[in-house]
């Protein structure tokens, strides 16, 4: 069974967005939670700043007692827009969080891989 929910809110009197996916899904072998946000938030500037590189952020875990395996990718940053001859400056945050229970010891993953 798969079940699938989409949310868009506005945050801060209109200057900012909220996009959340969820989608739950049960099999056979394991049980399936992932998580999706996408955060905006817009603010008037009144020059550019030096654009840096967008912050990234990765952790991943697994417990092989309760059979849990987390994973999280945070992506934070902002860019520049201009709306209606103003200069905006958008902060975003995009966040994609996956949680698996495996079901029984047989269909655990043997073994994960390690990026270097």
């Amino acid at each position: 069974m798969r079940d699938i929910l989409h949310k868009t809110t506005g945050i801060l009197q209109g200057r900012g967005k909220v996009v959340t996916l969820r989608e739950h899904a049960e099999e056979k072998e394991c049980t399936t939670d992932v998580r999706k946000n996408f955060i905006y938030l817009a603010s008037e500037v009144q020059g550019e700043e030096k654009q840096s590189v967008p912050q990234v952020h990765i952790k991943k875990s697994f417990d092989s007692v309760s059979r849990d395996e987390k994973f999280c990718f945070r992506v934070k940053g902002f860019f520049y827009v201009n709306h209606s001859r103003r200069l905006m400056k958008v902060d975003y945050c995009h966040t994609l969080r996956i949680k698996l229970h495996w079901n029984s010891i047989s269909s655990t993953p043997k073994k994960t891989v390690t990026m270097a």
